[in-house]
C-alpha cells in the first residue's frame, strides 16, 4: 500500500512538473478588435529578392521579419502572428502609455518621486526623491540601485550613488523603467495590461493581444535582487508590434485616428540626450529621447529587446521595420532557447538596417 502511494504521488508530482514545464505563458486571443493589417504591393519583386536573399545567409539568425510603410505590410517573413516576449522594448511602449496618461490628465511628468511616495528597500535619499517622472523617462533619475532584469554595463558601470543629480546625466538604468511601471499604475489606478488594451490595442486593431499579454514580475521563479519595483513583461506577435511602429512613424496616428498626441511622439522620439557624452558607449545610437533609441545619422529612432528584438523607425518615409526572435513563451521553450543561443550569435540590428536600405532605395526610385 505505501509503495502503491509512492508511485500515485510520484505520477502527480511528474504530471504537475510537465504541465508547468509546457505551459506558455501568453496564449493568443481572438478579440472583437482585431483588424487584419492590408497588404500593399508597392515594393518591387526585385527589392523582395534582395531582402529573401539577406535572410537566406546562413549567418542570419532572424526568425521574423516585417516592414509596414503607409501602414500597410509590403514584406513579411516568418510566422508574424507568434506571440514573443518583447524583452526591453517594454520600455519604448510604457513610454506611448505614459503619453497617453499625460494627454488624460492622469499624471504630471514634473510630479518627484517623494510627492509620489516612491521609495526603493535600499531606501532612497532625499536628494533621490527630487527626481521626477521626466527625469526617469530620460534616464536620468540619478538613482543607482540593483534593479531586476538588469545586465552587463548596468551593473558593471553603474555610478555610484549621488554622484550625479536627477536630470544631469544619462544612464540606461533599469530602476528608472522598473519604477516608472510602479509609477504608472499607482497614477492610472489600471495596470499596465488593462491600460495598454484599452489606450493601445483597441485603436491599433491589435490581433493577438489583450491585457494578460502584460506580465509582472519573473515568470519563471528566478531569484529576486531585492528591489520592490517589479519588471514587466509584454509578450506581443511582430504583426502588433509593427502596428505601434507604424503609429509612431505616422506621428501618433492610425488609420486616420490620433492614437497618441503628437505632441507626445515629436517629443519622446526627440534627441533629448547627447550620448555621445557620456561614459559608456551605446553603440550605434548617439542619442535618446523618453526610452527611445535614435541613430542621428540615419536618422531613424529605435527600441530593441535581448535576444533579437528590433524596431526601425522612419518617421520620414513614414516607414518602421521590424525583427524579432522567439525567445519562449514556456519553460521549456525558454530552456530551449538559452541552450540555441549559447551556440549561435544574436540576431543583428545591421540585418535590419540593410532590409531599410533596400527599401528606401527602391521606394524613392
Amino acid at each position: 500500500m505505501y509503495k502503491k502511494l509512492i508511485t500515485i504521488f510520484c505520477l502527480i508530482a511528474l504530471i504537475t512538473a510537465i504541465i508547468i514545464v509546457l505551459r506558455p505563458r501568453v496564449s493568443p486571443s481572438g478579440q472583437s478588435f482585431a483588424k487584419v493589417l492590408k497588404h500593399s504591393d508597392s515594393l518591387p519583386t526585385e527589392a523582395v529578392r534582395d531582402i529573401k536573399d539577406i535572410f537566406a545567409a546562413p549567418d542570419t539568425v532572424m526568425e521574423v521579419v516585417i516592414a509596414l510603410h503607409d501602414g500597410e505590410i509590403i514584406y513579411e517573413h516568418g510566422d508574424t502572428a507568434k506571440i514573443m516576449n518583447g524583452h526591453s522594448t517594454r520600455k519604448a511602449i510604457l513610454s506611448l502609455l505614459y503619453g497617453i496618461a499625460v494627454d488624460q490628465g492622469l499624471i504630471d511628468l514634473d510630479t518627484t518621486l517623494a510627492m509620489l511616495e516612491i521609495d526603493e528597500n535600499t531606501p532612497l535619499t532625499k536628494q533621490e526623491k527630487t527626481a521626477t517622472i521626466r527625469d526617469l523617462l530620460m534616464s536620468r533619475s540619478g538613482i543607482y540601485l540593483p534593479a531586476e532584469g538588469e545586465h552587463d554595463a548596468q551593473i558593471t558601470q553603474r555610478p555610484k550613488r549621488e554622484s550625479h543629480k536627477p536630470g544631469e546625466y544619462y544612464f540606461h538604468n533599469n530602476f528608472d523603467y522598473n519604477a516608472l511601471g510602479s509609477i504608472f499604475m499607482q497614477e492610472t489606478g489600471r495596470s499596465i495590461g488593462e491600460f495598454m488594451e484599452e489606450n493601445l490595442a483597441k485603436p491599433l486593431g491589435m490581433q493577438d493581444f489583450d491585457a494578460g499579454n502584460v506580465h509582472m514580475g519573473d515568470p519563471w521563479f528566478l531569484p529576486s535582487n531585492g528591489s520592490k519595483h517589479e519588471m514587466y513583461y509584454i509578450y506581443i506577435s511582430p504583426r502588433d508590434f509593427a502596428r505601434i511602429g507604424a503609429m509612431v512613424a505616422n506621428m501618433g496616428k492610425w488609420n486616420g485616428n490620433q492614437v497618441v498626441s503628437h505632441d507626445w511622439i515629436a517629443q519622446s522620439t526627440s534627441p533629448i540626450s547627447d550620448l555621445t557624452k557620456t561614459e559608456i558607449s551605446y553603440g550605434r545610437y548617439d542619442a535618446s529621447g523618453y526610452i527611445w533609441w535614435i541613430d542621428q545619422d540615419s536618422n531613424t529612432i529605435w527600441t530593441d529587446g535581448y535576444g533579437g528584438h528590433f524596431m526601425l523607425i522612419d518617421q520620414a518615409r513614414n516607414l518602421t521595420v521590424i525583427g524579432r526572435n522567439f525567445t519562449g513563451n514556456s519553460l521549456l521553450s525558454t530552456g530551449l532557447w538559452m541552450l540555441k543561443r549559447d551556440s549561435h550569435n544574436d540576431a543583428s540590428p545591421y540585418d535590419i538596417i540593410k532590409v531599410h536600405e533596400i527599401i528606401i532605395t527602391h521606394l524613392e526610385k
